[in-house]
């Protein structure tokens, strides 16, 4: 382990070089005491991936002014604390869910979300232990694309932020905002498993 720490070290150093305002307000890391209950008051257990994020960083203090082009590790997208994720998790329907996009396969109602823009596109860990997706990364969205897993892992989601960074596919704007070469970002996320269909359509 310790693969995600070291990610996450890595994109903030990236992200202080340019200038970008999220180091300024992460929140330090959580303990096992907070962790232990988030996982009592959501009725499920975290991976060993999920403990190592928020023993890293404990998401990003919001104080609802300041823009989430400013604060997202990935454009619009923040890191969210374990008490701002367990709130989102909250107002989850899963039963609605799994009705909407009417979902066939096993799909178990153990989620954790973990960094969301703020308006419905949101990434949540696969906490269903015994499935052939514990520990995948499911995307909900507002786009209109159907809801799936995008991500092996958590390891795989920051090694991809981090290879974006290293590669300047992330880039501020004139506003300091965080801005990103889609196609490239793509092409990383489809690089670490070229069996997620999603990104398939970023490959030429």
């Amino acid at each position: 382990m310790k693969k995600i720490r070291e990610n996450i070290n890595s994109i903030i150093k990236y992200q202080k070089e340019l200038g970008y305002h999220m180091p300024n307000v992460l929140n330090p890391p959580a303990n096992d005491k907070k962790i232990e209950q988030t996982e009592i008051t959501l009725g499920l257990s975290f991976n060993k991936e999920l403990v190592e994020l928020f023993k890293t960083v404990n998401g990003i203090r919001q104080d609802g002014k300041t823009a989430c082009g400013l604060t997202g590790i990935i454009p619009i997208h923040d890191l969210l604390d374990l008490d701002a994720a367990a709130n989102y998790s909250n107002y989850m329907d899963w039963d609605e869910h799994i009705d909407i996009y009417e979902l066939t396969y096993d799909f178990g109602h153990k989620m954790f979300p973990f960094i969301h823009d703020g308006a419905g596109n949101c990434y949540w860990v696969d906490l269903n232990e015994g499935t052939k997706n514990y520990g995948k990364l499911y995307w909900t969205n507002t786009f209109g694309d159907q809801p799936s897993y995008l991500f092996n892992s958590l390891t795989d989601f920051f090694e991809a932020i981090k290879i974006g960074y290293q590669q300047e596919i992330f880039i501020l704007d004139e506003d300091g905002y965080l801005d990103c070469n889609y196609k490239k970002w793509g092409e990383i996320c489809h690089s670490l498993d070229q069996s997620i269909s999603y990104w398939k359509q970023y490959i030429d």
